[in-house]
């Protein structure tokens, strides 16, 4: 199963044994899956690997084949365990919210909403404090703006429905500290 790990900037991570180097394209293979005791962990909503390696401090996320004996955590989160894990691909920040917006539109009733460090995902109105920051805001009155550099999306979300999706990076057309919301598939600025 695809899945996302977050890392340090070195691809190390630590675990209840110590710190583990990872490699790109190389599997790691462990004896038995257990979440939050053994195995190699991920999670199936890519924004949770930010509440391990948040955003902001030199981290680095990627998209992971999860295989072997999986465990998973279950209930509000998507944290699980592998006997296998397979670096895939290292995710750029726009790829990253691209991938969380993706995972909304496919798990729409999962749990979605993230509040932390450079990370904002908030109904109606979400907000990127700074340059490689992110913000994405879900509902019917969906506002998002962010400092130059940050990215942004937009779920437009009716009667529990998501009716369109947009991912965009403050630059060029789209100004800094605007609020901005979807009409006709495009962000326009909005009143705040």
């Amino acid at each position: 199963m695809l899945a996302y790990k977050g890392f340090n900037a070195d691809l190390t991570c630590t675990c209840g044994r110590g710190t583990f180097q990872y490699e790109i394209g190389k599997t790691i293979k462990e004896s038995k899956s257990k979440c939050r005791n053994s195995g190699a962990h991920c999670a199936e909503y890519p924004l949770e690997c930010l509440r391990w390696y948040p955003l902001g401090c030199g981290n680095r996320y990627f998209l992971v084949e999860a295989s072997g004996s999986l465990d998973e955590l279950g209930g509000t989160d998507t944290q699980l365990a592998c006997t296998e894990i397979t670096l895939l691909k290292e995710l750029s920040l726009r790829e990253l919210v691209g991938h969380a917006m993706m995972y909304m539109v496919n798990h729409p009733l999962r749990e979605w909403e993230m509040n932390m460090q450079c990370c904002s995902v908030r109904k109606d109105k979400a907000e990127a404090w700074s340059e490689g920051s992110m913000a994405i805001a879900r509902g019917p009155h969906h506002k998002v703006k962010g400092a130059a550099g940050s990215v942004l999306g937009l779920i437009r979300e009716v009667n529990g429905e998501i009716e369109e999706a947009r991912l965009f990076k403050v630059n060029g057309t789209i100004k800094p500290n605007t609020w901005y919301t979807l009409e006709g598939r495009e962000p326009k600025e909005a009143e705040g």
